[in-house]
């Protein structure tokens, strides 16, 4: 795997690292340097899929997840050879909300449920009923929705007996290489059910939903080194057996370290499979705007909004055309902006930012006799660019000012198309960093943090950018379509 900017070992900054990156739809692994810098030919990528079935589901054991990752490390401490010696810590960055239910013993016995299933909307409006969502929202910085663990422990318990304990794919993937079930406090706040301002689970609603704190893993300091490899992870890793560990934390405030948006007035722009834009801000338990989120990270917070949208919207309108994405690209591109007379509400796999509809689902307007794969293809990308202006502007008011914008993101990297949208879009100046692994970078610098070995985390050099311009034309155009799509979704949604 090929990663622009990587360095050679001889020009590494020592002590190195090692970085996990368990995403939606690959696990990378890599080392780094002190700077955060990638060392060349270390990095290896092992995609895979989740099982998505009817009514919402996405879902996959958690031992076909622990197989991928077992790989990753497998290949990226081959390629490493003597320099695994090297190695002073490992991180792993993460994708947030996933649940699993155990046993007594702790073994899973349901599948892991990705971010993406929506099968606990029912669950999630019984919720609201039964407790005041806007405290709620307050407290956990997370609405209540699908996509967190609340709603998602009563809908898994109703579907197994047994379930005992709970613990997100990181935590079991943790587990499974340190002996520890742990979680970061950064993690658990992305759960729906941690306490921001104690930093411990929330008593109330661990009590409304007959839960106790001994069920859930114990939450760690985000900087807190939890042990080494445990004995199988050891005998079958021999060379990491020095390296000490951390919990894992969010992919998405790995992506805002990494990207170099943990200062004040800016914030990352991360579409991947999904896509989110978040800054950081110095208060854990800072006010929550409405259709925005905030979780911990050490001791401030990230605050921004999510989608569900993002690169694997248009990888299903893709498929579903039946036509290669490289071609759909092209053949958008020659379309004007808002040309094609279509209006979308991108929700295949339900909302999140900014209206948290558990049940929403996708719908297009306006075909005509003259509607083609394209046209279809150019209103769905324009949509998750809508999407991220919308929770720009939701953003700024939170904030007081317009963020300075830097993204990053496989869909990003893939469709300069996609970026150029989204700056018209936002009508201001974007950076796009060069490199893909954001939040991998991310997780390297907190484990360097985290080992006393990088006291300022701001004092490190971004990755390479390059700056993208907005149109004030085009951006007059995307603003009257944005103002259409409103005017449909409240129709439908509201």
């Amino acid at each position: 795997m090929v990663e622009p900017g990587a360095i050679s070992s001889d020009l590494a900054d020592r002590p190195l690292v090692l970085a996990l990156d368990i995403g939606s739809s690959s696990v990378r692994a890599a080392l780094h340097d002190r700077s955060g810098r990638t060392l060349k030919g270390s990095a290896v990528q092992v995609p895979y899929g989740w099982e998505v079935g009817a009514g919402g589901s996405v879902r996959l054991s958690h031992q076909i997840l622990l197989d991928v990752v077992g790989e990753a490390l497998d290949r990226v401490v081959g390629v490493a050879g003597p320099l695994a010696a090297e190695v002073v810590s490992g991180g792993i960055s993460c994708f947030l909300h996933s649940i699993a239910g155990l046993d007594a013993a702790g073994r899973s016995i349901t599948p892991v449920l990705s971010w993406a299933d929506t099968t606990s909307a029912g669950e999630a409006a019984q919720l609201r009923e039964r407790v005041a969502p806007s405290e709620v929202h307050a407290t956990t910085g997370c609405p209540i929705h699908a996509s967190y663990w609340p709603a998602r422990i009563l809908r898994l318990r109703r579907e197994h007996d047994g379930i005992r304990r709970w613990a997100g794919f990181p935590e079991l993937a943790v587990e499974a290489l340190t002996g520890r079930l742990a979680v970061s406090r950064s993690m658990a706040s992305g759960t729906g059910l941690l306490d921001r301002a104690r930093g411990t689970w929330s008593e109330e609603l661990l009590a409304e939903l007959g839960v106790s704190a001994e069920e859930l893993p114990a939450v760690v300091g985000d900087v807190e080194p939890i042990g080494r490899l445990a004995a199988t992870a050891s005998r079958r890793w021999p060379q990491l057996a020095h390296v000490s560990w951390f919990a894992a934390w969010g992919d998405g405030p790995c992506s805002n370290v990494g990207l170099g948006a943990a200062g004040h007035g800016s914030a990352a722009l991360v579409v991947g499979t999904s896509g989110a834009m978040r800054s950081v801000v110095t208060d854990p338990a800072a006010a929550v705007p409405v259709g925005l989120f905030a979780f911990r990270l050490g001791a401030g917070a990230i605050v921004g909004g999510q989608l569900s949208e993002g690169g694997g919207l248009l990888e299903w309108t893709s498929r579903l055309l039946r036509r290669s994405r490289a071609s759909l690209e092209r053949a958008a591109a020659d379309i004007a902006p808002d040309a094609h007379g279509l209006t979308t509400l991108p929700f295949i796999f339900g909302e999140r930012g900014l209206g948290y509809h558990d049940n929403a689902r996708g719908v297009l307007v306006g075909l005509s006799p003259g509607t083609n794969a394209p046209a279809i293809y150019r209103a769905t990308l324009e949509s998750i660019a809508y999407s991220c202006a919308a929770i720009d502007s939701r953003l700024s008011a939170a904030l007081g000012e317009a963020p300075a914008i830097i993204a990053a993101g496989g869909a990003l990297a893939r469709s300069a198309l996609l970026v150029q949208v989204i700056a018209d879009s936002l009508g201001r100046e974007i950076t796009v960093a060069r490199s893909l692994e954001a939040s991998r970078r991310g997780a390297a610098l907190l484990a360097l943090h985290g080992s006393d070995m990088l006291a300022d985390l701001a004092a490190v050099a971004p990755p390479p950018v390059r700056k993208v311009h907005s149109d004030p034309h085009r951006s007059a155009i995307y603003r009257a379509a944005r103002e259409r799509r409103q005017a449909l979704y409240e129709s439908i949604l509201s």
